[in-house]
């Protein structure tokens, strides 16, 4: 019995020390190259956004709070120079349904730990009767990040489903994200906390920051709650927007919670940001031109 005690206790610690140092070794490269590409301008949020864009610039990813669009923002910017950052930020990002994203340790730790300022921390939180769990993700993520190419850090495009709105659904969406049974739900601190910290950053490092607030169908858009259309005009008044919340309307155009685009209108909102991009970079440009236009005036 005490042979099979050590021999038990050996093989934990053998394991556990094999653990360790994998984890170290993804932590020590990872960190580093968390995505295989950066772009001057970079566009974060969370499956509204993922859905909304086809573009290798896309780094948004599925229930990504701000919290994480931050951590990845600090990333990308020390790969390359950020100068502009779309964010994906519609009413429901201020909710408390957000929290759930937050605070779930065996969905965020895998994803963001390399990312993370304090990782440590997150270890700390990470209930280890799910260790066979985070195992699995991180090497999941290391053999997709060396051999397909993908980023370590979750983060890209998704081309949607062709579905249509589903009235039954779209309720349902409207009741998870902006009500506690019967009562509006309360706001997010955290959420909130971290839209001020990325606003900030952006102002620090002179980074031009455009909202996106994402095509919503238009029975979902009726039946959220005042209390969050306030907060929403509070928080983004000052800050340059992209409106597409009344762009489409109609129900092929969205997946049945009326909260995500559908097939039907992936193509439409790469257009229509493509289009608001090449707008934006010309009236940024006013002054180069005119430069351009007087130099060309003085040759003839």
């Amino acid at each position: 019995m005490r042979k099979f005690v050590v021999k038990t206790i050996v093989f934990i610690c053998s394991f556990m020390f094999i653990v360790t140092i994998s984890f170290s070794g993804i932590y020590f490269h990872f960190s580093k190259h968390p995505f295989r590409e950066s772009y001057h301008t970079v566009f974060l949020g969370d499956s509204r956004i993922q859905y909304l864009f086809k573009s290798n610039a896309n780094y948004a990813y599925n229930s990504e709070s701000f919290k994480f669009n931050y951590y990845k923002l600090l990333s990308l910017n020390k790969i390359k120079k950020t100068d502009t950052v779309f964010l994906g930020c519609s009413h429901h990002s201020f909710s408390h349904y957000f929290e759930g994203y937050l605070n779930n340790q065996q969905e965020v730790l895998p994803r963001y730990f390399v990312i993370d300022p304090e990782p440590n921390k997150m270890f700390q939180q990470f209930n280890f009767t799910n260790l066979h769990f985070l195992i699995k993700k991180q090497y999941e993520f290391t053999y997709n990040a060396i051999f397909k190419n993908y980023n370590f850090v979750p983060a890209g495009y998704a081309i949607p489903s062709r579905k249509k709105v589903d009235m039954t659904k779209l309720k349902n969406r409207i009741q998870q994200q902006f009500y506690d049974h019967q009562h509006v739900m309360k706001f997010s601190s955290q959420q909130i906390a971290y839209f001020d910290t990325i606003v900030q950053y952006c102002k620090k490092q002179q980074i031009q920051l455009i909202l996106i607030n994402s095509p919503v169908y238009p029975a979902y858009k009726s039946l959220i709650p005042s209390e969050y259309q306030n907060l929403y005009s509070a928080k983004t008044k000052k800050i340059q927007m992209l409106d597409l919340s009344d762009s489409l309307r109609k129900p092929d155009d969205f997946m049945p919670d009326g909260d995500h685009i559908s097939r039907t209108a992936f193509d439409k909102t790469t257009k229509m940001i493509h289009r608001f991009r090449y707008l934006n970079s010309q009236e940024f440009n006013v002054p180069q031109k005119k430069h351009l236009l007087h130099n060309h005036s003085n040759k003839k």
